[in-house]
């Protein structure tokens, strides 16, 4: 017996554990944790369970396309060749677009965050934007978008990573690494080893929560209340930051009594720059223009918190108050006793947590989808981006940083989609700040345009993965829809529910069938500068995923079967729009 021992990573979610695969005549039987890979001490169940996805009986091998009527409970499936469904998918996606516009063809994409589709996220979003289509529907809704972006409109990068060699609290809120992120929940316990303390914010006493110095149990949706409860008690204590709050954000910024606005140096004179805002300083009892870019001056200059003031602007007295001083009197109105009111959790307790985090910092913290599924979600999520800031912890030792990665091309292609197109995207009138800014939208946006043709229609739906009617809400409009489309394909590795409603069911190999690249694990500054390159652990099973002959995954070879480039689309493809008369 022949057997081979390879090593690489763990595809299936964000964590991506280092990992040996054991190969025995050419079948893999086992997966184990590989110590020597930064993320690798430790894999999950689903890792370990790579054997039985790959041989599942049950497996798509070969494109099939429909012969029955949708509606039916058996889509009749027959099997087709590559070359053929490929022309299909081609033909379908020219006559949306010559019939009615790039707006008509949406595409789909499973969470890059708990499946192996990461491999091909960004080449999944260039096929869609060199077909100049507004519409990628995945889950960054229900799952990252408020960890990865609302934190922007704060302090204007994403959430970061903990630095978990040096913090000295741990928050985890709305996050349990035990079940969704392994590489992060061991870093969690080597650095409760050496003596950081840990807070959980969780209804469940689940995974680390069992074993925290302090678990906060709040009703769903009452994040940013204890967030405010929070940011209160540090603000009345004065345990903030306050060096790195006057200098590093816009807390000494002067507010406009009046109108709600920044103050800028344009207000104290004609032709005045507006990049720079206004702010006072205590010692020459003055107002004085910051820089445009922090630090807003440093030691020299003492810049006023709190506070009400006259300035002296070229249309008159404006009375204002300093951008600190107003998120203090917001959170003035969450003492302890009404956080408690509105959260459940004592009032006793909410102390505890501001104790500790004033106590043992420096202080990171960390959350994911137990606050980013609920209504009030990015709203929740500037508020723990507030709380963090006053801490002084964003990016500094000990706190949430961003370490260095390797530097590699975007291959996304953002860049190919005019903003003229961009505003086609479905819900971007809605929401323009929100995920339809980058093309991604709702099921809820997608499915009401195809059924309703609300603003518009959309004809051919392509995804890669996304089991909707299992994942999403209102499954009723969701089979109205699909049922509705002129051409629905999925690429998927089993017949699901959802892709009973399909025109064409494409296979996909699994991630231990296909080579994959990855630039940063992210955990810690060794894990994030690494760039490795999985191997395929064994073959694809008979024609699932590539080409004959072709290393790629089938976006790269539809790309060549339609006949574009991303970056140079072929004369006449895709068509102009409007067609002409």
């Amino acid at each position: 017996m022949s057997v081979e021992s390879r090593r690489g990573y763990c595809a299936l979610c964000i964590s991506r554990c280092g990992c040996v695969g054991r190969i025995e005549d050419g079948v893999l039987t086992r997966v184990d944790p590989d110590p020597e890979h930064p993320t690798g001490r430790a894999i999950c169940v689903k890792a370990r369970a790579a054997p039985e996805s790959i041989y599942a009986p049950e497996r798509i091998l070969h494109p099939m396309r429909r012969t029955r009527p949708k509606g039916e409970a058996d889509p009749g499936w027959r099997r087709i060749s590559w070359d053929e469904a490929l022309d299909r998918v081609a033909q379908k996606a020219r006559a949306a677009i010559e019939d009615h516009g790039p707006r008509a063809l949406a595409f789909g994409v499973a969470t890059p965050s708990g499946t192996a589709v990461a491999d091909s996220f960004a080449w999944i979003h260039r096929l869609a934007h060199a077909l100049e289509s507004p519409n990628l529907v995945f889950a960054t809704e229900n799952c990252n978008w408020h960890k990865d972006f609302a934190p922007v409109y704060t302090w204007g990068a994403g959430i970061g990573m903990p630095d978990y060699e040096n913090t000295g609290c741990m928050l985890l809120w709305g996050f349990n690494p035990s079940t969704s992120w392994l590489s992060q929940a061991t870093r969690v316990q080597q650095a409760r080893k050496r003596g950081a303390r840990l807070i959980v914010v969780d209804p469940r006493r689940a995974g680390l929560a069992a074993g925290a110095d302090l678990w906060l149990r709040p009703k769903p949706g009452t994040d940013a209340a204890l967030a405010l409860g929070l940011a209160h008690l540090l603000l009345a204590s004065g345990r903030i930051d306050k060096d790195f709050v006057a200098n590093w954000s816009d807390a000494p910024f002067l507010v406009s009594e009046p109108d709600g606005r920044v103050l800028t140096a344009a207000d104290l004179a004609e032709g005045g720059d507006a990049s720079r805002p206004l702010a006072w300083d205590e010692g020459a009892g003055r107002v004085v223009a910051c820089p445009s870019r922090p630090p807003n001056f440093g030691s020299e200059v003492r810049l006023a918190l709190d506070g009400q003031f006259t300035v002296p602007t070229r249309t008159g007295p404006v009375a204002c108050r300093p951008v600190f001083g107003l998120l203090r009197e917001r959170c003035q109105d969450w003492p302890p006793e009404r956080v408690e009111a509105a959260t459940g959790i004592p009032a006793v307790q909410v102390v505890a947590a501001a104790e500790l985090m004033a106590t043992s910092g420096p202080v990171s913290f960390f959350t994911w989808t137990g606050t980013c599924q609920h209504a009030n979600a990015t709203q929740t999520g500037r508020c723990l981006a507030a709380l963090h800031a006053l801490t002084g912890g964003l990016d500094a030792p000990g706190g949430n940083v961003w370490f260095a990665k390797p530097p590699v091309a975007d291959m996304a292609g953002f860049d190919l989609v005019s903003p003229e197109t961009r505003r086609l995207s479905l819900g971007f009138a809605e929401r323009p700040h929100g995920p339809p800014q980058k093309g991604w939208i709702t099921t809820r946006d997608l499915f009401r345009a195809i059924v309703e043709e609300d603003p518009y229609p959309v004809r051919a739906f392509i995804s890669f993965g996304g089991n909707f009617l299992l994942s999403k809400p209102n499954t009723r409009l969701q089979e109205a829809a699909l049922a509705k489309l002129d051409f629905f394909a999925l690429a998927e590795l089993v017949e699901t529910p959802t892709a009973r409603h399909a025109d064409l069911l494409l296979p996909v190999c699994t991630a231990w069938e296909r080579e994959g690249l990855q630039a940063g694990f992210q955990v810690d500054a060794a894990a994030e500068a690494r760039v490795q390159l999985r191997p395929a652990f064994v073959p694809p099973q008979e024609k699932a995923g590539p080409i004959p002959g072709s290393s790629s995954s089938w976006p790269s070879a539809w790309a060549w079967q339609t006949g574009f480039s991303a970056a140079t689309p072929k004369p006449g493809w895709p068509p102009s729009w409007p067609p002409p008369a």
